[in-house]
């Protein structure tokens, strides 16, 4: 562990955040950012500062706490891996929802409640071709796509495919649900729901219907159970 670990490691001690940690320590915020990257080694002046207000400047320097103890909990250590994470610019953070939340906001997911973040390197997006900034992760429920999509599977979803006329399984909002089909275009421009379930009969939605289905986006790859 570097030194700029164990000093992202006692801010988050502190409970501070890196801009309130840099107006404490009289610095920039992105002067404190690049001590945190190890771009740049802090000064004396900048430790004095920082240990008048309860660093333990001794535990940044030499790792070693001032009681003593060399130990870093778990917790602080996995604290320090996700604000390094978070802080890492070639990681997306992408956000995971469940198809069941409110639907009241339509094809927008913001203001739903966020079940948490699935950091990704945004080389291995490109290379799976999965957008960083204009997708998430979507748990879906039921039974009606099983053997494709499981229920309690999270699945990626697009929100910048939003044209069914290329047959796919996408996230739609129907009758006030989001639900996951797949979808065909058919003769005379309507739309054809299908379950990859045989149970379920699939639905014609005729033309003059389609004004009652929103596409919110296309499902792209199925995050499913590891046995």
């Amino acid at each position: 562990m570097q030194i700029f670990d164990r000093l992202k490691i006692e801010r988050q001690r502190l409970g501070l955040s890196q801009d309130e940690f840099a107006r404490q320590a009289g610095v920039s915020k992105r002067a404190q950012a690049n001590y945190e990257s190890g771009e740049r080694y802090p000064k004396t002046d900048y430790l004095e500062t920082i240990h008048s207000f309860g660093v333990d400047t001794n535990f940044i320097v030499t790792g070693e706490r001032s009681d003593g103890s060399t130990k870093t909990s778990s917790a602080e250590q996995q604290a320090a891996y996700l604000d390094q994470q978070l802080n890492d610019p070639n990681v997306a953070s992408i956000p995971m929802y469940d198809v069941e939340c409110a639907a009241g906001s339509g094809r927008s997911f913001e203001g739903e409640t966020v079940l948490g973040y699935f950091h990704m390197d945004r080389t291995v997006l490109a290379e799976l071709k999965l957008p960083a900034d204009s997708g998430a992760w979507v748990r879906a429920r039921g039974d009606s796509m099983v053997g494709t999509i499981d229920d309690g599977d999270y699945v990626f979803v697009d929100f910048t495919q939003r044209d069914p006329s290329r047959e796919g399984v996408y996230l739609i909002l129907m009758d006030g649900e989001r639900r996951i089909k797949r979808m065909q275009r058919v003769a005379g421009g309507g739309w054809l729901l299908i379950s990859d379930n045989t149970r379920y009969d699939k639905e014609l939605i005729k033309p003059e219907q389609k004004q009652f289905v929103e596409v919110l986006g296309r499902c792209l790859v199925n995050l499913g159970q590891v046995l």
